[in-house]
């Protein structure tokens, strides 16, 4: 009997963005199409943390798009060095979500990924427990407080590694699907962009310079998903609009689309 081949998901930064992970796990599931390895770096290390832990998406959806009340009491703790926030109490509000798993516990094999900020190269978590490596590596740079780990001072992963397609690709996967959520404008979304203002203009280029790391970082990726979310981008709109279960519909009709090629490269 032939062997089957194994598929690694990787699942990168984005912020509220990361919503869109949950349509591509939606649609997978749906397929019968199994995850066998994930990585993730920021929100897809949240995403990817908890699928790997209980392949309960119906949670994971209610946990990532609601509780915001509870996220942003989370935010409210001001640090005065290195980020605006701690990141203590987010770290709580995660390990009490995923009941204080470890690494060890989840049933798919799964890999986080942050910034050593000393170093300035990815540092990959692979034990332990799951919610400090989360906080980790979701600490955006300047919005949270850098993380002490052993001799290391981490930041978000998606500054060093924002799509970790290499990660599950050293962990065994055949075939990688990579999620990247820093796509930028394209044909008739170039109307939208706007750079009238100092704000504007860097937000822009910083787009830009995401969506360059992203590229360059998805090179082992056998399947790149690469959609233009920018209008679920703003955490303003992510605490007061429900807007991000748009999110979730585009990655299901995005991965829906590739859902041939997928099967015929795990076939072989």
């Amino acid at each position: 009997m032939k062997k089957r081949k194994k598929l690694g998901l990787a699942l990168g930064s984005g912020g509220p963005r990361g919503l869109y992970h949950i349509g591509v796990l939606k649609t997978l599931a749906k397929h019968n199409i199994p995850v066998d390895y994930i990585a993730g770096s920021s929100v897809g290390a949240w995403v990817g943390a908890y699928y790997a832990l209980h392949q309960d998406i119906a949670q994971l959806e209610e946990l990532t798009s609601g509780n915001k009340t509870e996220k942003f009491i989370s935010m409210f703790e001001f640090s005065l060095s290195g980020g605006l926030i701690k990141g203590e109490k987010l770290e709580r509000l995660l390990n009490e979500w995923l009941k204080g798993a470890k690494f060890s516990d989840t049933k798919i094999p799964y890999r986080a990924v942050a910034t050593d900020l000393k170093a300035g190269i990815p540092f990959v978590f692979e034990t332990g427990k799951l919610a400090p490596a989360l906080r980790a590596s979701m600490a955006i740079p300047g919005a949270f407080k850098p993380v002490a780990y052993k001799n290391k001072i981490l930041i978000d992963g998606g500054v060093s590694n924002p799509v970790p397609d290499d990660i599950v690709r050293q962990m065994g996967a055949d075939v990688v699907l990579a999620v990247d959520l820093n796509g930028v404008p394209q044909g008739k979304d170039m109307k939208n962009v706007k750079i009238k203002t100092i704000s504007e203009t860097l937000k822009t280029a910083i787009n830009i310079l995401c969506y360059h790391l992203a590229i360059a970082t998805t090179r082992d990726a056998d399947i790149v998903l690469r959609p233009y979310l920018e209008k679920y981008a703003s955490w303003t709109d992510y605490f007061l609009t429900n807007n991000g279960y748009e999110a979730i519909v585009l990655g299901e009709q995005d991965t829906e689309k590739i859902i041939p090629t997928l099967r015929r490269k795990l076939k072989g």
